[in-house]
């Protein structure tokens, strides 16, 4: 039963996974700062990992608490008799505002300003209780809810999903993005910890895979708004009603 229902949606569940697993290094940078001050203050490697996954608890909670909050903005109208727009609409709509988003990542990529999450070393309080789970965890809520345009876009398919596919659907594109970023958190942010002067030495490198990125959302979409326009189903339509 569950992989008949989940089967139209792996490779909508793929994208956002890899999607997550990309944005925990581009071009999010608190994550490998966290990691630095995780390996300061805990006196062996277990310690440090031990922090750090509570912090990606962290973030995966706060991913999951905008998506419930939006999933519930968005269905509140139906609770009201209002008519939901057709598919070809919501993804219309759903392409259009992930091709602005990428836009404006590439416009401040372009301008080299772009620090989402951007933190300082020094702006970690020192007089934090890291001993406490909690810490770590609490700090990683924090950064979540500090969306950054990675973000923005996967929670534009959850609203868009929630129309289409239902709020199940949706919720689990955005914990399926979260569960990327908790993972690729440590070979990442460790590959940043152990090479940062080789990265800092190549960031044209880093600026082209982040330029190719941006190009493969805005082409994806523009396909997805063009099909919509010619009312060419592009993700599956079965009622999520029917599955349950």
């Amino acid at each position: 039963m569950f992989q008949s229902f989940f089967e139209p949606y792996l490779v909508v569940f793929l994208m956002a996974f890899i999607l997550g697993f990309l944005h925990t290094i581009l071009p999010c940078e608190d994550k490998a700062i966290f990691l630095f001050w995780s390996l300061g203050i805990s006196k062996t490697p277990k310690r440090s990992f031990y922090i750090l996954a509570l912090y990606g608890f962290g973030l995966i909670a706060a991913n999951l608490i905008i998506a419930g909050a939006l999933i519930f903005v968005t269905i509140l109208p139906f609770f009201f008799g209002l008519p939901s727009p057709d598919s070809s609409t919501i993804n219309f709509f759903g392409a259009l505002s992930s091709i602005i988003a990428a836009i404006i990542l590439l416009g401040v990529i372009l301008k080299g300003k772009y620090m989402p999450h951007n933190i300082s070393e020094n702006e970690i309080p020192p007089q934090m209780n890291w001993d406490r789970p909690k810490t770590p965890f609490i700090f990683g809520v924090l950064a979540g809810f500090a969306p950054c345009i990675f973000e923005l876009i996967i929670y534009t398919q959850c609203v868009q999903f929630t129309f289409s596919e239902g709020f199940f659907i949706a919720l689990m594109i955005v914990f399926l993005f979260s569960l990327g970023t908790f993972v690729g958190l440590f070979p990442l942010a460790l590959a940043k910890l152990g090479s940062s002067q080789i990265f800092r030495k190549k960031s044209n490198r880093k600026n082209r895979i982040l330029y190719a990125m941006t190009l493969i959302i805005i082409v994806f979409n523009v396909i997805v708004m063009v099909l919509s326009i010619l009312e060419i189903v592009v993700f599956p339509t079965e009622p999520i009603s029917a599955n349950l």
